[in-house]
C-alpha cells in the first residue's frame, strides 16, 4: 500500500512538471520570419590581391642578409581589403570594406551578412572589388531572384559569385 502511494505522488509530480513543458513546446506560435519576407545571405571568404610589387635586392644589400633569409627578390605580403556592395532593385542595402585578417595583414577577409527582403522577383547585383589597384568591380554578380516567401537563399564567392 505504501509502494502503490509512493508511485502514485511519484506520477503526480511527474505530471507537474511535464504538463507546463508540453503547453510551452506548443505554445505560444514562434515564426522567425514575417510569412512575405525572405532571406539573402552573403558569405564570402577570399583574399585580396598582393598590394605592391616585389622588388630585386642589391649585391650589398643581399650579403648583408643572414644565409637562411637569402632571396633575390622581397616581396610585401599585405593583400588588399574586400569592397562589397548587395543592391536589390537599385537599392544599396549593404556597402562594407572588409580588411584582410592576420598581423600583417596578408590573411583571408571574411564577411557574413544577413539581409531580410520582401518575397517577388527582384534584380539582385553583388560588387567586389579584391584589388586597390583597380577602379570598380573586378568581380559581379547580376541576376533577377525569384524568392517564394520564407525562403533562404545564400550568396557565396569562390571563383565568382553564386545563388544557392
Amino acid at each position: 500500500m505504501i509502494n502503490a502511494r509512493r508511485y502514485l505522488a511519484q506520477a503526480l509530480l511527474y505530471a507537474l512538471f511535464f504538463l507546463p513543458l508540453v503547453y510551452l513546446s506548443q505554445q505560444p506560435d514562434y515564426r522567425h520570419m514575417d510569412e512575405h519576407m525572405a532571406v539573402l545571405k552573403l558569405a564570402v571568404r577570399h583574399a585580396g590581391a598582393i598590394i605592391g610589387e616585389c622588388t630585386a635586392l642589391s649585391e650589398a644589400d643581399f650579403a648583408n642578409l643572414p644565409a637562411n633569409m637569402r632571396r633575390p627578390e622581397v616581396c610585401p605580403r599585405e593583400r588588399s581589403p574586400l569592397q562589397l556592395e548587395l543592391i536589390i532593385d537599385g537599392k544599396l542595402l549593404y556597402r562594407e570594406t572588409v580588411p584582410p585578417s592576420g598581423l600583417h595583414k596578408d590573411g583571408i577577409s571574411s564577411m557574413y551578412r544577413r539581409v531580410v527582403v520582401p518575397a517577388g522577383a527582384h534584380h539582385g547585383q553583388l560588387l567586389m572589388n579584391d584589388n586597390v589597384a583597380i577602379e570598380g568591380a573586378t568581380w559581379q554578380l547580376d541576376q533577377n531572384i525569384q524568392l517564394r516567401p520564407t525562403q533562404v537563399i545564400v550568396a557565396s564567392f569562390k571563383e565568382g559569385f553564386r545563388l544557392q
